[in-house]
């Protein structure tokens, strides 16, 4: 593989994952500093933030390997396994979460069944998506799964062994399957949702407010139901790759190089999309953003008078 690709896609990768974590700092920032905003939903947001954060992280420091010995890549160091395992955990646990929310807001909107209001549930919402990832990537692990994959399906880091055996399986096990299983789900929820919001419009003869299906939720959230559109966009490039191996389809190495081009920025930038969408588009997060603001201006205007 040619070395300009190689500082492509680091570079790609780079800029996309320092998005992401600086995004994802910003929504855990907004969390804390505002509770008057807080409810499940946001929590569940920051919870798929710190995963995405996780994966971002990793594929950054991952670059950093490619640029010191990228043109001799060592198959299995054990810091190409460590960000393997990583990332791969994280991954897992993004769509687990992405789905997590996309169910949360359907028991609470369409079923009228806030299922997070008993604390066992809670837990259960809390501890699954992250349980469950690293349990198969720990058995990843256990079997030699993890490694570097030769730009087989990732960029810049490493991801399942090329050298291991039924490698597709493993794909499909601690990534891809998972990671399309949610777009199934997801999508499914959203059209039922969409669905459901039609119905009450048409019965109430106004549009359907969230709070008024659940007082839990805030009217802002209802941009929670499209998440899913948000992980599509990111990772469907990988996906593409993945998909194109399966098949043994070779689209010329022009396409494949945008792809894999595209899937670097991708793969790297949830956090940030997360960041676009669920921090500067949320009107009452913006206002509150803006009167602390302006009583900070306010409060320094008065230093320098008193001060005078």
């Amino acid at each position: 593989m040619a070395s300009q690709l190689y500082l492509t896609t680091s570079a790609i990768t780079c800029a996309s994952a320092s998005l992401s974590v600086l995004s994802g700092l910003a929504i855990i920032w907004s969390y804390r500093q505002f509770p008057q905003l807080q409810n499940f939903t946001r929590y569940l947001l920051v919870c798929l933030t710190v995963a995405d954060i996780f994966t971002a992280y990793g594929n950054f420091i991952s670059t950093f390997r490619w640029l010191s010995n990228g043109n001799i890549g060592t198959k299995n160091d054990g810091f190409c396994i460590v960000q393997s395992f990583i990332t791969t955990t994280s991954a897992l646990s993004s769509f687990f979460w992405t789905t997590t929310i996309a169910i949360y807001l359907y028991s609470a909107v369409a079923l009228r069944a806030n299922i997070a209001k008993k604390l066992g549930t809670r837990v259960l919402m809390t501890l699954i998506p992250i349980f469950v990832p690293v349990t198969i990537t720990s058995v990843a692990l256990g079997y030699g799964a993890l490694g570097e994959d030769d730009y087989s399906g990732s960029g810049p880091w490493c991801w399942i062994n090329s050298d291991v055996n039924n490698r597709l399986m493993w794909k499909v096990v601690a990534g891809k399957g998972w990671e399309i299983l949610t777009y199934i789900i997801t999508l499914v929820i959203y059209i039922l949702l969409k669905f459901f919001k039609w119905r009450e419009n048409r019965r109430r003869h106004r549009f359907l407010r969230w709070s008024d299906a659940d007082p839990n939720l805030r009217d802002a959230d209802d941009i929670f139901e499209i998440s899913w559109l948000f992980l599509l966009v990111a990772r469907i490039w990988g996906t593409l790759r993945f998909i194109l191996e399966t098949a043994d389809v070779h689209p010329g190495e022009t396409i494949a190089d945008i792809l894999l081009y595209i899937q670097c920025f991708g793969d790297s930038s949830q956090a940030f999309w997360n960041f676009v969408f669920f921090f500067t588009l949320d009107p009452e997060l913006r206002e509150h953003i803006y009167h602390r603001k302006y009583c900070l201006r306010r409060r320094d205007a008065s230093a320098v008078r008193i001060n005078e």
